[in-house]
């Protein structure tokens, strides 16, 4: 069994034995990821919750290839669960979406949503049933678990850093959305590189495991940033070449906006993907153009299956 089976790892399901799992023939030709940080939670961030699920919706509804969505800042009662309901009746596929809830630094305390007022805010990871799939399911018995960071040095020793998981056995495919602490949670970097570190690791135990990956989500982090580099280790990143901007104002939007950041990742492992391409998406609603469902754009990637 692959390292995935170690004390560290006790929060999350065991990679399973290779000859458990059935040899992968159901990933499509062309595999597209989304990822965007919603701004969902705070009542300051622009646009309706609503709005925010519909441009997700639609854009899986006009495209077929997509089957992974990641989303950060989002609240599970007013976002998570209305994108899994979207996503099933408004587009041809089957979904599944699994909603990691965020716990205050260094501690066990769920963090508070104020759009909605509950302890509900987090990340979630959306999955399209291929055929032949089995999505495995966490302790509660629902699709997705919760992987846990286990290098970053929190208060009383309590590790809160994580990321949303939805794996499907039978295609041996693994996909996980994370939000990294913000610059003002963690001025000197260091939770940030823990969990850069972290994450990849964990996702290479899945990887020698036979499993292709797909990890992504709102890093906190720049290109050029050393805590970072560890996720290019053993993956490729989707907009790798030209490291478009996925923040900043609306009306100086592009790739080379001079007052915003590419924050946003997908990363997918070496082993089993080839790249198309990775851009983010300057162009959608009039809502979504005008800055006014989000401060941050989606970033979407294609990759063909390799052997």
């Amino acid at each position: 069994m692959p390292a995935q089976a170690t004390a560290a790892q006790a929060s999350s399901p065991p990679a399973w034995p290779k000859a458990a799992a059935a040899t992968p023939t159901s990933i499509p030709p062309r595999l597209g990821v989304l990822t965007w940080n919603i701004c969902g939670g705070l009542t300051s961030c622009p646009g309706s919750n609503q709005g925010k699920v519909d441009e997700l919706a639609n854009r899986v509804r006009e495209d077929s290839s997509i089957t992974v969505v990641m989303i950060q800042e989002t609240c599970e009662s007013l976002h998570s669960r209305p994108l899994e309901n979207a996503l099933n009746s408004r587009t041809s596929g089957k979904w599944v979406v699994h909603h990691r809830t965020a716990k205050t630094l260094g501690t066990n305390n769920p963090i508070r949503c104020p759009r909605s007022g509950k302890p509900e805010a987090g990340v979630a990871i959306a999955m399209k049933k291929l055929p032949g799939s089995d999505i495995v399911n966490g302790p509660d018995g629902k699709p997705g678990w919760n992987m846990t960071f286990t290098s970053t040095s929190e208060h009383n020793g309590t590790h809160s850093q994580g990321a949303a998981c939805l794996q499907d056995r039978g295609n041996k495919l693994l996909a996980c959305t994370s939000h990294f602490a913000n610059e003002k949670a963690d001025p000197s970097k260091a939770l940030r590189a823990a969990s850069a570190r972290d994450f990849r690791n964990q996702a290479r135990n899945w990887q020698n495991g036979d499993y292709r990956t797909i990890i992504g989500g709102d890093f906190n982090l720049k290109p050029g940033d050393n805590a970072v580099k560890p996720l290019y280790d053993g993956n490729f990143e989707a907009d790798s070449d030209e490291k478009c901007t996925t923040t900043g104002p609306w009306y100086l939007k592009g790739c080379r906006n001079p007052a915003g950041s590419k924050l946003d990742y997908i990363f997918f492992s070496d082993y089993g993907w080839d790249l198309q391409q990775g851009r983010p998406i300057y162009v959608g609603s009039w809502r979504y153009d005008l800055g006014r469902l989000s401060d941050h754009w989606m970033l979407r990637a294609y990759v063909t299956p390799s052997a």
